[in-house]
């Protein structure tokens, strides 16, 4: 395999393989280390730390970056605010580009905090810092050809892998091997009227971020992120009518294990942990499980606002009143016809002796309450709770 002539990543004939092969017999064959030129549509640390070890026997290596077509169906349409012509070309290819780096930098803040991981970006800093390698970025046109080319008439592995981890390892590729002069002529005058055209592009700044200094938090939420993130993606594939986050589905589980002990429950969870969501799972299995009434008593605003598109969203059969409705009894059932009754925004009930909580007092029934405000739960007692059975 020391002039790999066909590689499809099939069957452990791996492009990563190839380029060892080849590196490693041009290191021991000559006594010039030879130059190694790489065009690629896209790049990753992964891909580069599974080859530096040859890399590193190699003498001046040159990568030239650049961004890939959009093949259709997804190609955007040209609209009538768009450029024309070449000017709609290049307009494509530098959001293609813009995509490229947000890309690329998305893929630096996922990479696992793994010993390889980091050794595989620090040779990739190691290497640029040390001037062998210099990296251009061509962006006149789509750069739409992959090709690694060794110097001094030494070869060319052409095809469709993009120098990452994927390219060079995983994805079902074919790239071809060539080391007839003529034709590898002809792929090195390609590769220098591309470079010569090339501008700079700064790729140790995308990866040096990974070891700057971070604040406590920002560290405390990646470490979350890496603790959790099988699943939060797990969750976010879920399927549901109301769809809850694992934590929210322990706090409803809790919430219910409440409400049977005492008959209700206090939820008093900060903003946007889904104390909504929460309340529309309790009414769920009230009114579709058991087949019960319900009654949900939210601020006007709320009532014709959040829980509106809520009850609309997921078609819960739950009858809404505000504070003033409930105040002027006018309530679609009697009150002791309610299984089930959610009290949002609760603490404007926390006065006993007014006349919106003295509404409230009416037979028995199980209630839940929602956005208690932190300094208001300090004055609710157990007993006190607008609720009863």
């Amino acid at each position: 395999m020391t002039q790999p002539e066909f590689v499809d990543n099939r069957h452990g004939n791996t492009l990563a393989a190839a380029l060892i092969a080849r590196l490693d017999h041009l290191a021991a064959s000559l006594r010039t280390p030879v130059d190694v030129a790489i065009a690629t549509g896209y790049f990753n640390p992964e891909g580069f730390g599974i080859v530096a070890p040859s890399l590193q026997r190699a003498g001046r290596i040159r990568l030239l970056l650049g961004a890939e077509p959009t093949p259709p169906p997804a190609r955007p349409v040209r609209h009538l605010t768009d450029p024309s012509g070449e000017r709609f070309e290049a307009k494509l290819t530098h959001d293609a580009l813009k995509l490229n780096e947000e890309g690329m930098l998305r893929d630096r803040d996922r990479l696992a905090f793994a010993p390889g991981t980091d050794r595989a970006i620090h040779q990739l800093l190691d290497f640029l810092k040390s001037g062998r390698i210099e990296v251009r970025r061509y962006e006149r046109q789509f750069l739409h050809g992959k090709a690694f080319l060794f110097s001094a008439g030494n070869g060319v592995i052409a095809g469709s892998s993009n120098f990452t981890a994927s390219g060079l390892v995983h994805n079902l590729e074919l790239n071809l091997g060539q080391y007839q002069p003529s034709v590898v002529q002809q792929v090195e005058r390609w590769f220098e009227d591309l470079w010569a055209d090339a501008v700079p592009y700064d790729l140790a700044s995308i990866y040096e971020a990974r070891f700057a200094e971070y604040s406590p938090y920002l560290i405390y939420l990646r470490v979350l992120w890496e603790r959790y993130k099988d699943e939060l993606q797990e969750e976010a594939t879920a399927t549901g009518k109301i769809h809850l986050t694992r934590f929210q589905t322990d706090g409803l589980d809790r919430a219910r294990r409440i409400l049977e002990r005492y008959h209700g429950v206090l939820i008093a969870d900060s903003v946007g942990l889904g104390k909504t969501f929460l309340a529309g799972e309790l009414l769920r299995d009230t009114i579709e499980r058991q087949r019960r009434r319900a009654l949900l008593i939210a601020p006007a605003a709320l009532r014709e606002g959040t829980w509106a598109r809520f009850k609309s969203r997921f078609q819960l059969g739950v009858e809404i009143k505000s504070f003033e409705q409930v105040a002027a009894g006018t309530l679609d059932a009697k009150p002791e016809e309610y299984s089930l009754i959610i009290v949002d925004e609760a603490h404007a009930y926390r006065h006993a002796d007014t006349s919106r909580s003295a509404a409230l007092r009416w037979r028995p029934w199980t209630a839940a309450t929602l956005r208690v405000r932190a300094p208001a739960t300090r004055r609710w007692r157990p007993g006190a709770l607008p609720c009863w059975r």
